[in-house]
Parts: structure tokens; sequence; C-alpha cells
């Protein structure tokens, strides 16, 4: 739990996240996560990991109704750890597995216009962009365009 903490805490992390991912992030917030991730029947949540340390997280939330075959992908991997094709990796081992083993035919992510690690991360990974949302999200107190990104099978 140490090492969520270490690399969860940066505001770097935060600026291109939701608010609900705290800033600061304290080793309270990272039991709430575990324990979230834990008791959480909606998709898959997994920790990015070294073979000593979590440096990261990836989830696939799952869809219900008519959405039922999608599922919305977030990610995050610590600042000492970008540019290293981390992301890139996760996004395209998640994707696989749910495409192939869960029967999905559709993963899409919205992400920040100006988080360009995470738009080539999707890139690289076989995601396309479906649609840009202008002023599509408000963040310390100035408005972001938000990109759409998705794979399908």
């Amino acid at each position: 739990m140490h090492s969520l903490t270490q690399y969860a805490n940066n505001r770097d992390i935060w600026l291109n996240m939701r608010d609900e991912f705290p800033y600061p992030f304290t080793s309270k917030d990272a039991e709430l996560f575990i324990n979230k991730a834990r008791s959480s029947r909606d998709g898959i949540y997994l920790a990015l990991a070294s073979e000593s340390e979590v440096i990261g997280s990836l989830t696939l939330q799952i869809q219900d109704d008519i959405r039922r075959y999608s599922g919305v992908l977030s990610y995050w991997v610590g600042k000492q750890f970008w540019g290293k094709g981390l992301a890139t990796a996760a996004i395209g081992a998640i994707s696989e597995y749910a495409f192939t083993q869960l029967g999905l035919v559709r993963i899409y992510a919205k992400v920040f216009s100006t988080n360009i690690g995470s738009i080539r991360a999707l890139e690289k990974s076989g995601f396309e962009r479906e649609g840009y949302f202008r002023k599509g999200v408000y963040k310390e107190g100035k408005f972001i365009d938000q990109v759409l990104y998705a794979k399908v099978v």
C-alpha cells in the first residue's frame, strides 16, 4: 500500500484525472481504493505493478443494459514510469482479454486533450479517436477539451 500511496500522490497525475481521484493521495485513500476494487462487481480493477511495488492502476468498468458489450477504460501510471510503454502494454493486454474472454466488442476511454502521453498510449494500442468534446471537463478553475477514444472488434 505504501508504493500505491507514494506514486498516486502526485499532482501531475491528479491533473489528468477526475476530481474523485484525491490529491493529496493518502494511505487512507489507498485503503479505500483497494477496498473498492475488491468489492466491485462492475468490472476489472487491476494494480499495475513491478515485482516489488504497485506503480499504477487500470480499471475496465463493464457497462450494463444496452451498453453491456462495452467497457470504459481508465488508468494511471506513476510519473517515474511515464514514457516507458507500460500504459500501452497494459491497455493492449486488458483490451485483448476483454475482447477474447469477456466478449466485449467495444472499449472506450475519455482523456483530456492536454494529456498527450495518454493519447499516444491509446493510439499505440489500436484505439481510434471518435469524438472531441470542447470544454468537456472543468479542472483547476478552467475548462479543458476532452477526447473520446475507442477500440472495437
